[in-house]
């Protein structure tokens, strides 16, 4: 399990940077002369970029037999992206900067989930063991986050943006320090994707569900920091509130995880879903009124809980060792289709037709994914029996 607490670590860091940023990219883009619309599209290419790359770095780990090198790639590109960043003189020039950002991410997150997925197959308690890894990253997310806004306006998103360079460094050391484990099963050179059985690759519609909830929450949370700023609030308030909901998800991701192990993945992906909808009418609802907006937050925490772990988990524990790679970067490409789709609609509903439409759009797609992962429910025997005839899903005793 050295691997294990390792990645755990390294996750935890990342997510320090990622709560950092995240509530500050959009402002950042704002205050270097970027309309809505503009940021949208910039956002739109970073998320083009990942979904792209997520299908490359997962095969590719696949193809080799091996994960680390992609994950020391990554960490050591976003450490230079992030220094790049905080020096950008113009909206124009952190585009590209964001766009490599993004395939550089790509990098880390695909083929570190795949190696997730080899740490624990067998494990009889995979969801259990996702929970606590995303839930230690949620935990560091708030802190980032609440840290973040606190540096900013005290000092200048600039240095927040430095502050994450830092971070991405002391992940890097961590990193170079995991243990390859056993080579994949490698594919012969020049095999096409046919070479990954059928009942190994994670089922479509799952990926449908994932591009529609990442979708759905993209859209909103790409611009939900500009629409509280509008409403008055600061920025420590901006990312404070963001840290909340971040800290709610760490017992959330504990709690989902036992339960997905007890009661199956997609009853939990569907709440996911259908939180997220509540979330999108409370905002609509609450915004103007802090504590009705702190309770909206609480709820999130929860929603988002309730659909990352049990989808990380269900992408990881799917296929062999020889596929992991392929799903990963299946899922991770859903979640860049979704980011994708989702930045897009964020900038150009808030530009032209307001924050409410926005968010009423949003509850609607956050409602289609559930019944995306309700269909997943219904088709589940059959694909699981299948998978295991296949020798590709490893139940435990």
């Amino acid at each position: 399990m050295r691997n294990f607490r390792l990645l755990t670590l390294i996750f935890g860091l990342m997510y320090v940077t990622i709560g950092i940023g995240s509530p500050l990219i959009s402002l950042y883009l704002e205050e270097l002369g970027a309309s809505y619309d503009r940021i949208a599209l910039i956002m739109t290419t970073v998320a083009a970029t990942a979904l792209v790359t997520n299908f490359y770095w997962g095969r590719l780990s696949d193809k080799l037999g091996r994960r680390k090198p992609f994950l020391i790639g990554g960490l050591f590109t976003m450490i230079l992206t992030y220094l790049a960043l905080s020096q950008a003189p113009s909206a124009n020039w952190a585009w590209p900067v964001l766009v490599i950002n993004g395939a550089a991410l790509a990098a880390y997150t695909t083929p570190s989930l795949a190696l997730i997925g080899d740490v624990l197959a067998g494990s009889g308690q995979r969801g259990r063991r996702m929970g606590v890894y995303r839930g230690v990253a949620s935990l560091t997310f708030a802190l980032g986050a609440v840290t973040g806004g606190r540096l900013a306006d005290a000092t200048s998103i600039a240095t927040a943006l430095a502050l994450c360079a830092a971070f991405y460094a002391l992940a890097l050391v961590f990193a170079l320090t995991l243990q390859e484990p056993k080579a994949v099963q490698t594919r012969t050179p020049g095999a096409t994707d046919e070479a990954v059985p059928a009942a190994e690759r994670v089922p479509a519609r799952f990926l449908v569900g994932v591009a529609l909830w990442i979708a759905g929450i993209g859209a909103a949370t790409s611009m939900w920091p500009n629409y509280m700023a509008g409403l008055g609030y600061s920025k420590t308030t901006i990312s404070s509130l963001w840290g909340f909901a971040a800290f709610w998800e760490v017992p959330g991701m504990v709690l989902v995880g036992h339960l997905s192990d007890i009661f199956g993945r997609v009853p939990l992906l569907m709440a996911g879903g259908l939180g997220v909808a509540g979330v999108m009418g409370g905002y609509i609802l609450f915004s103007s009124f802090l504590p009705g907006l702190i309770g909206v937050q609480f709820l999130r925490g929860f929603a988002y809980a309730g659909y990352t772990a049990s989808a990380m988990t269900f992408a990881a524990e799917w296929g062999s060792d020889r596929s992991r790679g392929h799903n990963s970067g299946s899922y991770n490409a859903a979640t860049g289709a979704g980011q994708l789709l989702g930045t897009l609609l964020g900038g150009t509903l808030a530009q032209y037709f307001g924050f409410q439409i926005l968010f009423a759009v949003c509850a609607a797609i956050a409602v289609s994914s559930a019944i995306c992962f309700w269909g997943l429910g219904r088709g589940k025997d059959e694909d699981v029996d299948a998978a295991v005839e296949a020798g590709a899903v490893e139940r435990s005793a």
